[in-house]
């Protein structure tokens, strides 16, 4: 979780200025304190787009750390970057802060500064922890998350059985590295790690996400965690934890120490980007799905309209629950097929195809379904124009070889059709 150069470049990174986010296309639009509770916190926002890109920084980190990233996310995307209680020139709260209290404070935050979902969150370090309390808090609001070299609750339980004194080592270390200020803080963090688990929260959403690993190793490090052994531990513990997720990545890298957004910032903002493409097709999907429920239950209500007065009110809410669908000519003729093959509802599956020839009258494919449906429903006259219309129209669209001689066939059964005695 803490590693040695993490902590040697927050002492820099906390100095820093944050001149990069106002240098670049996406000038800051805010930058300032913001009340939470009984507290404030320190923010920059900046950028537009579709979703709203959150940073969580790891422990001691401030929002300086994700001044290399930041600025290029904010080109197609509102970003913001904040420093938690105690950290930056975000006042320490009285008592020290929990984990459950800092996703209240990011949730507070977002709140007051009025960033709306979709939320793609990223994570470093303990930040990670942190995004994953507000994601199984808030799951509806969250388009997507990476995460940055995360923290992993277990591993120290896992490391004590390896070299419980080398753990207790590092532990040292990063206590005689931290401010007296942050020094109740990150007891509630050890406490975390002590128990291996984190405090009791909801699943996490099944969201587009990537993680990203460091995997550079020293051998003979004064640092347990950076050793060849642990490292391998600590890549497949990621591994494991990404089978979570059914759209997921996980990207490694030796190139990198554990602060990859500063050491390899184009790695995190091409993670950003692939869990925001990622997100757009889920939600894209999602919303199909939500519209063909939808339209399920419409066609239910059309089929109990049938043979009932007025005669037009089937057809009308039909063409309505259909417009309100967004489904494309071949998804409505596919879903015309599926009424008069799967579910026998000939008229239904009549209105729906005719909706079809009219919303989309150059299409020689809704032709011929129409067609189709009426030679079933034995209007072989109707169904014989329908035909001839398809060849009409596939000639002159352009129509395969293939296409063109089974609309002919259509064509001649409708012609036996009519000629039987």
């Amino acid at each position: 979780m803490f590693n040695a150069d993490k902590w040697k470049t927050i002492a820099v990174l906390c100095a820093a200025s944050l001149a990069p986010l106002a240098t670049t296309a996406a000038a800051a639009d805010f930058d300032g304190m913001v009340a939470v509770g009984n507290g404030q916190l320190h923010a920059v926002q900046a950028g537009d787009g579709p979703y709203t890109v959150v940073f969580e920084g790891g422990f001691g980190g401030d929002l300086t750390v994700w001044r290399k990233v930041a600025p290029a996310v904010a080109k197609r995307a509102n970003v913001l970057v904040y420093s938690r209680a105690g950290t930056g020139k975000s006042p320490a709260r009285a008592q020290p802060v929990t984990l459950a209290q800092s996703a209240a404070e990011l949730s507070a935050l977002l709140a007051a500064r009025q960033l709306k979902p979709p939320y793609i969150l990223v994570g470093h370090s303990y930040g990670g922890f942190v995004i994953r309390a507000f994601a199984a808090s808030h799951p509806v609001q969250v388009a997507g998350m990476v995460l940055v070299d995360p923290a992993d609750e277990g591993l120290e339980r896992v490391l004590r059985t390896i070299d419980a004194a080398r753990v207790e080592q590092d532990q040292r270390a990063l206590q005689a590295s931290m401010p007296a200020a942050m020094q109740g803080d990150l007891q509630l963090v050890q406490q975390l790690l002590d128990a291996g688990k984190l405090p009791a929260m909801a699943a996490l959403p099944d969201v587009p996400s990537v993680l990203l690993t460091s995997v550079r190793a020293r051998a003979g490090s004064d640092y347990f965690q950076e050793t060849p052994a642990v490292v391998k531990i600590k890549r497949q513990r990621h591994a494991d934890f990404m089978t979570q997720f059914s759209t997921g990545a996980h990207v490694f890298t030796s190139n990198s120490g554990h602060m990859i957004q500063m050491q390899e910032p184009e790695l995190v903002i091409d993670a950003i980007a692939h869990v925001q493409s990622a997100a757009a097709v889920q939600a894209a999907r999602l919303a199909k799905e939500e519209a063909r429920r939808v339209l399920t239950g419409e066609l239910e209500q059309v089929a109990a309209l049938l043979g009932k007065p007025p005669a037009d009110a089937p057809a009308q809410r039909l063409a309505t629950a259909l417009a309100q669908s967004r489904l494309s000519e071949a998804e409505i003729n596919g879903l015309g097929f599926d009424l008069l093959l799967k579910a026998r509802q000939q008229a239904l599956a009549e209105l729906v195809l005719t909706y079809n020839v009219r919303t989309f009258p150059q299409s020689d494919n809704a032709a011929d379904s129409y067609g189709e449906a009426l030679l079933a429903g034995g209007r072989a006259a109707d169904a014989q124009r329908q035909f001839a219309q398809a060849l009409t129209l596939g000639r002159s669209n352009g129509a395969s070889a293939r296409a063109l001689a089974a609309y002919q066939e259509h064509l001649s059964q409708a012609e036996q059709a009519l000629n039987k005695p």
